[in-house]
């Protein structure tokens, strides 16, 4: 399921999303697929996917030299420590030593993953721009600024059918909750 779905998400990004323009910029559906990927898989899947990426829109635009081949690696490797689920070790430590941390919902870690790598993205670009010896003007940054929020709509838009796809339905289980003992008078 994840090849398919990181199959599908670059194509998608490179023969839909062209056609889906709002004021001149186009939202990152790759970016999208690894927030997807981060919360529903972990960080090591998270950071194969986003080789994959990297490497592939590499391939495809190669007139700036290995820098989506670093940037979708590394962004998705920054940004999964903070948004993966934690690992169940780690879950088990905390509850052991009565430290539980409340943590975000899953719908909106996969959407600040998704824009937090996007603003990184971005950032990167327009420095890249600045020290290629260009003027930064407003439209620059507007652009980049246009590109993180649509990025995040999409996000909104696709992550819950494609997390339902990935996981499937979900169902309520009852959780056995613990209970103090009492001791009475027999």
């Amino acid at each position: 399921m994840l090849l398919i779905l990181a199959v599908g998400g670059y194509l998608c990004q490179v023969c839909i999303m062209p056609y889906v323009k709002i004021l001149g910029v186009t939202p990152n559906l790759l970016y999208v697929i690894i927030g997807i990927v981060t919360v529903a898989y972990g960080k090591l899947r998270a950071f194969w996917v986003g080789l994959f990426y990297g490497l592939l829109m590499q391939i495809m635009l190669p007139s700036v030299t290995y820098l989506d081949l670093a940037l979708y690696g590394l962004t998705t490797l920054f940004c999964s420590f903070a948004f993966a689920d934690k690992p169940l070790k780690t879950l088990e430590y905390e509850r052991a030593v009565n430290r539980r941390r409340k943590e975000l919902p899953p719908w909106l870690r996969t959407l600040l993953c998704a824009m937090v790598n996007t603003l990184i993205h971005e950032v990167v670009r327009v420095t890249y721009i600045y020290l290629g010896g260009s003027a930064l003007t407003f439209g620059h940054f507007f652009r980049a600024f246009v590109c993180v929020v649509l990025t995040g709509l999409l996000c909104l838009l696709l992550e819950f059918p494609l997390r339902r796809a990935i996981l499937g339905r979900r169902i309520a289980r009852p959780v056995l909750q613990p209970a103090p003992v009492v001791f009475g008078r027999g």
